[in-house]
């Protein structure tokens, strides 16, 4: 058999396998290169992606939440930057809640420089941050006589609407304080609590291999390398016959 054709016949084999293991590889490539040319109309940046193992594997620390705010109808745990409000999360990259209050129709939670308004079932109304607060920090949060109470390094600061405040407090507070969660609850609530992985630094990451560790890049350094060597089999087993006719 003559060597031309054997070459021939060989770059097709080769040409053909390297061409199906790199299919995957391309097409992730194509698909992450895509959708991050619109990460700005996708809103890749505010997307988080929480699962415990994918924080394990970029090397983000995770709590286990062990207590809990209460009132008489509502619930909030809190950890890792994350609330859950009754079961639901109103939140991310939130600060440690100091209280949870319920004043008439609003839910208010306390930070040590920010107040977070809430409604009955969940929904944003406003948050206070320490331009809108008597002092910073805050110290703790609670109830008196149907106003918000806080308390800060100064002494207490009273509210009927958190939005004006008055120096001094109601005879009887009751101050939010944290409960413990049962044992059996916390593995649960971590599961729902844990840290979020940025959609678009995953994407990113896929893209560029980074996402496979220390040799991710290197690897698809070589799946390159094979795209660039597919391309140049694929261009001369067609150029070639009509360069010799």
């Amino acid at each position: 058999m003559p060597f031309r054709l054997r070459l021939v016949r060989t770059l097709r084999r080769w040409h053909a396998r390297i061409g199906f293991a790199a299919l995957v590889f391309f097409m992730l490539i194509a698909v992450t290169g895509v959708a991050l040319n619109h990460g700005a109309a996708l809103g890749l940046d505010s997307r988080q992606v929480h699962s415990k193992w994918l924080a394990r594997w970029y090397g983000v620390r995770h709590d286990q939440p062990r207590q809990a705010y209460r009132t008489a109808s509502h619930l909030l745990v809190a950890a890792n930057g994350r609330w859950l409000l009754d079961g639901s999360a109103v939140g991310e990259k939130m600060p440690y809640p100091l209280g949870l209050v319920e004043i008439g129709d609003m839910i208010v939670v306390g930070g040590e420089s920010s107040l977070h308004v809430y409604r009955a079932d969940g929904a944003l109304v406003d948050r206070l941050d320490s331009s809108a607060l008597p002092r910073v920090p805050l110290k703790a949060i609670g109830a008196g006589e149907g106003e918000l109470v806080v308390q800060t390094a100064v002494g207490p600061f009273t509210s009927a609407d958190v939005l004006s405040w008055r120096a001094g407090a109601p005879k009887v507070v009751s101050w939010s304080t944290p409960t413990p969660l049962p044992e059996a609850d916390r593995e649960a609530y971590a599961q729902r609590l844990a840290p979020g992985i940025s959609l678009q630094r995953m994407l990113l990451d896929l893209h560029s291999g980074r996402f496979l560790g220390r040799l991710g890049p290197l690897f698809f350094d070589l799946v390159a390398l094979f795209l660039t060597i597919l391309a140049l089999s694929g261009a001369w087993m067609f150029l070639a016959p009509r360069l010799r006719r």
